[in-house]
């Protein structure tokens, strides 16, 4: 038996070593899966983070045992892999939550910024959420303001800044004023964008790396060229965007700026996305910092309200299944990194220290729900605790979470549009092999580092 990946330090400060009871009988933690490989079975604690290599004897001793533990097996007993029948799993995660959170220490300043430069957008896409939002763009005035409230509000840490849109290039002048004003004042920080990519250049590309301390870009790609110029609709286009977007994402790559693409599917691309991984594998595939991701468009990217039935979301998540195996296959999948903090928060929404920021300053607590999340304002210093209150707050589990193997790194915020009103088992198994690829990926890593 060899450990992995050790656990997270604070759940394991919190739960020590689990008694051995020698008269309870013992059965595999619901939080525990199993992840088969030619060298034995990976068994990976959800709750814990730690993750074990069992030879084949050791599964075999594991597979046959009625509740009596042999001593092979005894480590699994105190690092919490074996439970005492009729122990209750969710109420130990939850209470394992609970301590985490009153030792975590509260956030007192604000270093994670979504900024919207603008609303408006040079494409068109047809299943844009932001779709009848009023058009408006950070002046210049506006962006030389907020990087003064993100000056008084950070304290003495580096700030993270996520350019947001609409299409954040569309105001390329907000950007500019921001981080210049940020650099004058010797303010370590570094950035991320969300884009479709058509209005980078070379020249831009160099300013973003150089003055905007850009890490990374997302752009999303719908399918091959025709599928592409046709899904986006851009405004006034020169030449084909594909080709355009494609030739940006080799200047990106080649400028050490990292590039995650998004691939969005429907019913209408599914087929036409397996040629489009084929392109990007001609061109990208081994060059460092590119990968992809998949998503179905679930009800406009969870907006508006379920119209999938369960089977047809069982349809769609076994599609997606065999699309990330061909990206996988291709050598173009992104990284899934496996957890290695205690999840106190889901995201940018529920985060003590992010905060969105509007074209008009205001400040906001989701990207995607801008109207209905306004906390602030970067003119003001009220604040709008019931709003804060009310994204902190999370739905109460469901039946289904007591087997589920998940259950520990699942935080739902019950304001949070993307979820459904319940947990749907399909979306559940699809974050399991999310979990089971970064499984993996942490078991190659130890691999290629010489411990087999």
């Amino acid at each position: 038996m060899q450990q992995i990946v050790p656990p997270i330090s604070i759940i394991q400060k919190i739960l020590g070593e689990q008694k051995s009871v020698e008269v309870d009988l013992y059965r595999l933690s619901m939080h525990c899966m199993c992840v088969e490989q030619p060298e034995g079975i990976l068994f990976y604690h959800t709750l814990t983070g730690e993750l074990l290599l069992l030879s084949h004897e050791e599964a075999v001793l594991l597979k046959e045992f009625h509740g009596s533990v042999l001593p092979a097996l005894r480590k699994l007993v105190t690092h919490w892999f074996l439970r005492p029948e009729g122990a209750d799993d969710m109420a130990l995660a939850d209470q394992v939550r609970e301590i985490a959170e009153r030792m975590r220490k509260k956030k007192t300043t604000l270093t994670r910024y979504t900024i919207f430069t603008t609303m408006d957008c040079n494409a068109r896409c047809f299943y844009c959420y932001e779709t009848g939002w009023e058009k408006s763009t950070m002046t210049e005035q506006t962006a030389l303001d907020t990087a003064r409230y993100i000056m008084a509000h950070r304290g003495d840490k580096p700030v993270q800044l996520h350019w947001f849109g609409g299409e954040p290039l569309v105001n390329i002048r907000a950007i500019d004023v921001i981080t210049n004003c940020l650099r004058q004042q010797d303010v370590i920080f570094h950035s991320t964008m969300i884009s479709n990519g058509y209005l980078f250049d070379e020249v831009l590309i160099q300013r973003a790396r150089d003055v905007w301390n850009l890490k990374q870009v997302q752009i999303t790609l719908d399918g091959t060229e025709e599928v592409y110029n046709q899904r986006k609709a851009y405004v006034n286009p020169q030449g084909s965007p594909y080709g355009r977007v494609f030739r940006n994402i080799g200047l990106l790559l080649d400028a050490s700026i990292p590039v995650k693409v998004r691939l969005n599917m429907d019913g209408d691309n599914e087929k036409d996305l397996y040629a489009l991984m084929d392109e990007l594998a001609e061109w990208f595939a081994g060059k460092p910092g590119f990968g992809i991701y998949l998503m179905v468009i679930w009800e406009n990217m969870g907006i508006n309200s379920p119209s999938y039935t369960e089977e047809e979301r069982c349809v769609y998540a076994e599609k997606l299944r065999a699309l990330q195996s061909y990206a996988e296959e291709k050598r173009i999948a992104a990284r899934v990194p496996l957890k290695r903090r205690f999840a106190a928060n889901v995201c940018v929404a529920d985060s003590d220290s992010s905060t969105t920021v509007t074209p008009e300053g205001r400040l906001g607590r989701c990207d995607t729900c801008r109207d209905g999340a306004i906390w602030g304002s970067i003119y003001s210093d009220g604040v709008d605790g019931e709003m804060l209150r009310q994204w902190r707050e999370r739905k109460p589990p469901e039946e289904t979470c007591k087997v589920c193997a998940v259950y520990p790194q699942c935080l739902r915020i019950k304001k949070c549009p993307g979820w459904l009103e319940h947990c749907s088992l399909i979306e559940q198994s699809v974050r399991e092999d999310r979990i089971r690829r970064a499984v993996l990926g942490a078991y190659e890593d130890w691999k290629a580092a010489g411990q087999v």
